[in-house]
């Protein structure tokens, strides 16, 4: 068996069928779900937003409210672009651009396939785990660059154990690739994993991680995808296309002291409640477990890759548990590998669908339960919203409007500047 992949127990039987079936279907369902619901939240659309205005005024930089838009890197946008065009075709933007979000997921479980050795019941067992959180649930269905960010990052991760196996430059190659791509996502949260994966290599004497990580041809691949948009938006549009991004990501959000310390670690644990009571209940032969774990590679690399990050975290101001969703899948697999030394497979195929089920109907209670007044006022915006009249916005923008009329509205900040 290949280092890097994870070890399970044998099974005793091989899952039924209908715990997979289940799986699909309730994501089947959900799909369906997201080509009937209107836009659902402020941020979902500004994304939409950024999305459309990009594309329909034929640019690479995104565009928000006919100002260039650099908060975030572009490349959410860009993959948005094909999905955008067929949803224009059938009049169905909101839902072709949820399309994206549906197809991360799904990379994200064939990565997850991949590190359970291409094991149809390992990862099965790790994809109901890792579903059963709500929160990363009920990112599916929305327009929102975290399914892409989970990806890729799961990618990046991915070609780090492959060339920590092999030494290959191929994967050298891909690891800073997914690296840069993750970065083009959500841009430098992803370097929180630089010195998880450095402090593993120092504490594990791993000689290999250490020199993927200082490997010049690497970090100019890495350069060479992510400075272009940087340096061509400089010079298109000077040093203002920092102020957004130095201002809310750099000072009020890692600086300004606003959410409590253990903030992250209670969400993650909130998100894992039902598997953390089931390692309670199995404490006095965890110790012996996790200790076995932390000097088995890669769960001990997987330790470290949820610890190191969540503890840099903690240490920013503000704080959104959806910045701890890339943990989720490592996670997932590793407490796969602890509860199967625990517990018998047949009782945690049942009692994680169990948990998956519950985490489906609380997602779908949340979509139906305001789906009315959503509905009747994005009805009302279409019915007394004129796409023939000029509006201007006062002091806020108003983001279902700007949606529907699919064109920059000036944003007056107070009443003297209309004078």
């Amino acid at each position: 068996m290949k280092a890097f992949h994870i070890k399970f127990n044998k099974f005793e039987r091989p899952p039924d069928l209908l715990y997979a079936g289940f799986l699909l279907l309730t994501f089947i369902i959900l799909l369906i779900i997201a080509g009937f619901l209107p836009l659902l939240s402020y941020q979902e659309a500004r994304r939409a937003i950024i999305i459309q205005e990009t594309f329909l005024s034929h640019s690479l930089i995104p565009q928000f409210n006919g100002e260039p838009y650099f908060t975030k890197p572009p490349l959410h946008t860009w993959l948005s672009f094909p999905f955008y065009a067929l949803g224009k075709i059938t009049q169905q933007e909101i839902f072709f651009m949820r399309l994206l979000s549906f197809l991360s997921y799904f990379g994200v479980i064939y990565f997850i396939y991949l590190f359970s050795q291409k094991n149809f019941s390992k990862t099965l067992l790790s994809v109901l785990i890792l579903f059963s959180s709500y929160r990363f649930l009920s990112f599916i269905y929305r327009i929102d660059l975290e399914p892409l960010f989970v990806f890729l990052t799961l990618g990046t991760i991915y070609f780090a154990l492959k060339y920590n196996e092999n030494s290959l430059f191929k994967y050298s190659f891909l690891f800073y690739l997914f690296f840069a791509l993750a970065f083009m996502v959500r841009g430098p949260l992803h370097f929180f994993l630089l010195p998880a994966f450095l402090l593993y290599a120092l504490f594990s004497k791993n000689k290999n991680f250490l020199k993927l990580l200082f490997n010049p041809a690497g970090w100019f691949i890495f350069l060479s995808i992510v400075l272009p948009f940087y340096v061509f938006g400089y010079l298109k549009y000077g040093s203002k296309i920092f102020h957004e991004f130095l201002k809310t990501d750099l000072s009020n959000r890692l600086f300004e002291k606003k959410d409590p310390f253990y903030y992250y670690f209670k969400a993650f644990i909130l998100n894992f409640i039902p598997y953390f009571f089931l390692l309670f209940l199995k404490i006095k032969t965890l110790k012996e477990c996790f200790s076995y774990f932390l000097k088995k590679y890669p769960s001990n690399f997987f330790i470290s890759l949820c610890i190191f990050p969540l503890i840099f975290l903690s240490f920013t101001g503000q704080k959104f548990d959806k910045y701890l969703l890339f943990l989720y899948p490592f996670f997932s697999l590793f407490l796969a590998e602890l509860l199967l030394k625990l517990y018998r497979e047949n009782f945690l195929f049942k009692l994680s669908s169990l948990f998956y089920g519950l985490s489906f109907l609380a997602v779908i209670l949340t979509l139906l339960i305001p789906y009315k007044n959503l509905k009747i006022e994005t009805n009302l915006w279409k019915i007394y919203l004129d796409p023939t009249k000029e509006y201007l916005f006062y002091q806020n923008i108003q983001p279902l409007a700007l949606f529907l009329l699919k064109r920059p509205v000036p944003l007056i900040e107070n009443l003297e500047n209309l004078q």
